[in-house]
């Protein structure tokens, strides 16, 4: 049948074997099956089961739009205006498909369709007949781009799923850290130039913002897609990945592997495929985020950012940051130092149990949110002794955080280059 040579022209891949494979996807087996014409009425009643006739043509037209990229037709062909011969030919056979889908049920014989299911009938209902119209069926792949609305994926299974971030803000929301921030502002802006796609290794203790701040820079730049797989994909599935998004080269992805353990991955694909034997393309930057420090062979594969060590002193920068954002461009000292002490008091009565930006913030959106929070701290600051933030509490803290980190070792080893130092 004609619709058979077309399901297996647009679906059919070549697998590892070397020979053309159905992709892993139980629709798509299911649909095959379908153009069989075998068993078809408990064919159609199973497939009910997993997808409905509101949720079919937007499967179907997934699957055609993963088909044609594929095939190396993109979404700026099909919707150009200007389709290539093998474009002509694929929308061709995709419309053949559409019609033969839509027509499955009505020339069935009776005593079939008394086995079906009610609303088995009117599965194929909803896909259009694009019969003598391939362009707007072109028009409606390329609608289908699962890129084309939202800018944030999960990865997992080999599928892409999209999902809005709660933690993504405008990057003038972050405070403090201004060496962080103008070499991601930097490196994001010149990789959605085209300049470079140097992967970013990003280091610092827990609760310093580094997913928040990876993903709200990376989306701050047009046209940038960040794709968060889960960590296992970094030794496990990392060529399926990248083969996947070096396809699109129509768009930019930051592939972001954040939370990471350095010291328990397998990194034999990472250093085989990013400056080693092969290069990931450069419409693909990946991004590794961990709270403990990159082994050297990989520091070497990419560009290193570390968040310096939170105290009293970047304690009182963001501060200040944060006050600026309100419109107080050069805040007093006292009010800012008042501030600090404030927050290391109430850590003291444990109102929170870490010293970090993410729990200075929490205690910052007192006063964001309270105006007459605002007005006391200025009337407290104009007394005659203004207390700072507690330098020894910041000392202790961190020293217990890296030695449950990195063990007494790394303490150990601290100590010595600052004495070095003096």
């Amino acid at each position: 049948m004609a619709s058979q040579a077309a399901y297996r022209l647009l679906f059919y891949r070549t697998g590892s074997s070397g020979k053309p494979e159905l992709p892993e996807s139980l629709f798509l087996r299911q649909l095959g099956e379908l153009l069989n014409c075998e068993a078809l009425p408990d064919k159609l009643n199973c497939l009910i089961r997993m997808v409905n006739a509101a949720e079919l043509p937007g499967k179907l037209f997934g699957e055609l739009f993963e088909s044609f990229v594929s095939h190396g037709i993109l979404p700026g062909e099909l919707t150009g205006g200007n389709l290539s011969e093998d474009a002509v030919f694929l929308l061709e056979n995709a419309a053949l498909l559409c019609k033969t889908l839509k027509e499955l049920t009505s020339g069935m014989p009776e005593k079939d369709l008394a086995r079906l299911m009610p609303k088995a009938r009117k599965i194929f209902q909803n896909i259009p007949d694009f019969t003598g119209d391939i362009g707007a069926l072109a028009q409606q792949i390329a609608a289908s781009d699962p890129f084309h609305c939202r800018r944030v994926f999960t990865y997992a299974a080999g599928k892409f799923r999209p999902v809005e971030p709660s933690s993504v803000k405008d990057v003038k929301k972050f405070f403090g850290f201004p060496g962080v921030k103008v070499a991601l502002g930097e490196h994001f802006s010149d990789f959605a130039a085209g300049k470079t796609s140097l992967p970013l290794l990003i280091n610092s203790l827990p609760g310093y913002g580094k997913t928040s701040m990876v993903i709200s820079f990376a989306l701050s730049v047009p046209g940038t897609v960040v794709i968060l797989p889960e960590p296992e994909a970094l030794e496990s599935s990392w060529h399926q990945l990248i083969g996947t998004l070096s396809s699109r080269s129509d768009r930019r992805f930051v592939i972001f592997f954040d939370d990471i353990d350095p010291r328990s991955v397998d990194w034999y694909n990472f250093r085989t495929n990013v400056g080693g034997a092969f290069t990931p393309p450069g419409n693909i930057m990946p991004v590794l985020a961990a709270n403990y420090e990159f082994p050297p062979s990989i520091l070497s594969r990419g560009r290193r950012i570390s968040y310096p060590v939170f105290d009293e002193e970047r304690c009182m920068e963001m501060i200040e940051d944060f006050l600026a954002s309100f419109g107080m461009q050069r805040p007093p000292r006292n009010i800012v130092s008042l501030m600090g002490a404030q927050y290391t008091e109430d850590f003291g009565q444990k109102k929170f149990t870490e010293l970090s930006p993410r729990t200075l913030m929490r205690h910052l959106a007192v006063y964001e949110h309270d105006a007459r929070k605002r007005r006391q701290i200025v009337e407290l600051s104009g007394g005659g002794m203004v207390t700072r933030p507690d330098a020894e509490l910041f000392y202790e803290f961190n020293i217990e955080l890296m030695r449950s980190l990195y063990g007494e070792e790394y303490i150990q080893r601290l100590l010595k280059e600052r004495l070095k130092s003096l």
